[in-house]
């Protein structure tokens, strides 16, 4: 076993040395990243198996749409054969969190099932922060596989779902009901979006949620003041939660973790069962990388 207090302690020209070294490093680094900003994206460049787009149209921050956070809009054609030709529409949001809000929420999409719009198929694929949407002619149905490596030659590409859904707990989900909100939250106005999973055990239904990022204090405390603030009976009280009821018979606690990150929990609980699966979800968001 090593004896720390033995050890000697190195010179201080040397700590004054490597620490003018790691500041060094630091700078450099720093200074390199703000030298190169990521590159804008050809979109003249995207072929399509090896097809080039015949037409390129990039709207910046099209307010026409009406969606939260969208930030590009880009059509592209190809020319596909003689009488077909496929339109690519990208939507580009701020980031994936919103563009899952979109895709999820809109009622536009139906994941990998086709949509026949009027004599058009209409596909569409999500990638991070972007949704790509493939229409062509209603009686030439292009294969997913094809549309799927199209969306991973473009520039940027990260594959996978968000690792933000790997921080709730895993026991008694309710399949297919997660969401994100981005636009209000347990009827509240949303001052930051959140992901959240329902669950169900037996008679007992609850649901988690968890901010998307870190949120800023004063931000989450504008959040908070709305909340219809109770004083359970039959547990003791931490300063850091709050306690709150949303209807009737449905309790709630919210809190803000070290680091920015906030968890709500709610349902129709006692305050006891409550308690234990908040603080249960609240370490496994905690612990979590993302």
């Amino acid at each position: 076993m090593l004896n720390f207090s033995r050890m000697r302690k190195p010179e201080k020209h040397v700590v004054d040395s490597l620490a003018a070294l790691l500041l060094f490093a630091l700078s450099s680094i720093l200074l390199s990243c703000a030298q190169e900003p990521e590159a804008p994206v050809d979109h003249n460049a995207i072929l399509y198996k090896n097809v080039r787009p015949i037409g390129v149209h990039v709207s910046e921050n099209p307010v026409e749409e009406n969606i939260a956070a969208l930030q590009k809009r880009i059509e592209l054609r190809y020319p596909i054969q003689v009488g077909d030709t496929l339109d690519v529409c990208i939507l580009e949001f701020r980031s994936d969190v919103y563009a899952l809000d979109y895709y999820m929420n809109s009622g536009r999409f139906q994941g990998i099932i086709p949509i026949l719009r009027g004599p058009y198929l209409e596909q569409s694929i999500r990638s991070d922060a972007r949704i790509f949407i493939f229409r062509h002619d209603g009686f030439r149905r292009y294969e997913r596989s094809d549309l799927e490596n199209y969306v991973r030659s473009f520039p940027g590409y990260h594959g996978g779902f968000p690792q933000e859904f790997l921080s709730l707990p895993f026991e008694h989900r309710d399949i297919g009901r997660t969401s994100i909100q981005t636009r209000a939250f347990l009827g509240l106005k949303s001052f930051f979006p959140v992901l959240v999973q329902s669950y169900s055990d037996a008679n007992l239904q609850w649901n988690v949620a968890r901010s998307w990022e870190q949120v800023d204090e004063d931000v989450y405390n504008s959040w908070k003041s709305q909340l219809h603030v109770v004083v359970p009976e039959g547990i003791r009280t931490d300063g850091l939660v709050s306690y709150f009821t949303v209807g009737e018979g449905v309790h709630g606690m919210a809190t803000q973790l070290p680091g920015g990150r906030v968890v709500v929990i709610w349902g129709y609980l006692g305050w006891f069962d409550l308690e234990r699966k908040f603080f249960a979800a609240s370490d496994r968001i905690y612990e979590a990388r993302f």
